[in-house]
């Protein structure tokens, strides 16, 4: 989900790859050394330690600015919109009253896993669906002791449950695919601030960020969230020339959307998961859903 933390780090990135195009092991675009940040310059930045501006050391600093935000309207509804489907790495079988589960070889553990139970116990309604949303960290085993602490005397050996009061299990599985929708959509003011100890410096750092950004009109930030940035001028400021600073501002208004995300799973026995992985709201539309006890 972008905020003005993950799109300040994408616009710092962007900077690094501006004035340092072969990587930061390498010489700057301008020959000088250059440090880059989110925030502002600070007094310790001035003199003292090697790397400061005083000893021949230029800054970029990239800072969001107060009263710069706007909300902009966005279509009505806020429709969801559904990814590429997350297939399921989990099977599961029975005979009987007993069901094994079983991963794929060599693939991550996903999807979600069901038992539909029919039973002439009163410890278990008829129909009743035991559902699972298998986790990263999941083995055979720990999905199928998942599934029997949801289901009243049952127990799990291994990848094997044992349901004595079930008369037939039935077993389904199913992936679940990402989806997002904007919750609101958003423009912020950043600044871009090019500092220097040197006019000439500061003139040649100015000129390659200038030239960076010239076709660059989206950013995609660490979560994955693309953003707009269009660029709202720049100027060369020497109000603080008397202290040896010479600085080169740059304004970029950035519209991003901040978007709520959820998983929708694909149907068990007329059951639906969602939130998943990491913790599930389960409907059911064909018997009562059981829980772990």
């Amino acid at each position: 989900m972008a905020d003005v933390v993950s799109i300040s780090r994408a616009i710092v990135a962007q900077m690094e790859a501006i004035v340092y195009p072969n990587g930061k092991g390498k010489p700057s675009v301008t020959g000088r050394p250059i440090k880059i940040r989110r925030g502002w310059i600070t007094e310790a930045d001035y003199s003292g330690a090697a790397c400061t501006l005083g000893n021949g050391v230029d800054f970029i600093t990239v800072t969001d600015l107060q009263g710069g935000w706007r909300r902009i309207d966005e279509p009505l509804g806020r429709p969801w919109r559904q990814e590429a489907t997350i297939p399921a790495t989990v099977s599961i079988t029975t005979v009987g009253n007993t069901a094994t589960v079983v991963l794929q070889a060599d693939a991550t553990p996903a999807g979600i896993v069901g038992l539909r139970i029919r039973s002439d116990s009163a410890a278990i309604p008829d129909r009743a669906v035991a559902a699972y949303a298998v986790q990263a960290t999941d083995t055979s085993d720990t999905i199928a002791a998942a599934l029997a602490t949801q289901i009243p005397g049952a127990t799990s050996s291994g990848l094997t449950i044992t349901v004595p009061g079930a008369t037939d299990l039935s077993g389904a599985t199913g992936g679940y695919a990402p989806a997002v929708r904007t919750a609101r959509r958003q423009q912020q003011l950043f600044q871009i601030t090019v500092w220097s100890a040197s006019p000439n410096a500061r003139d040649a750092l100015g000129t390659a960020v200038e030239n960076g950004m010239a076709f660059v009109d989206w950013l995609t930030d660490a979560s994955g969230s693309t953003f707009q940035i269009e660029a709202r001028g720049d100027w060369n400021n020497d109000a603080a020339q008397n202290s040896g600073i010479f600085m080169r501002p740059f304004r970029f208004i950035c519209t991003y959307d901040t978007d709520a995300r959820e998983n929708m799973a694909q149907m068990l026995f007329g059951t639906e998961v969602f939130s998943l992985p990491g913790g599930q709201t389960i409907h059911t539309g064909d018997g009562p859903l059981l829980a772990a006890s």
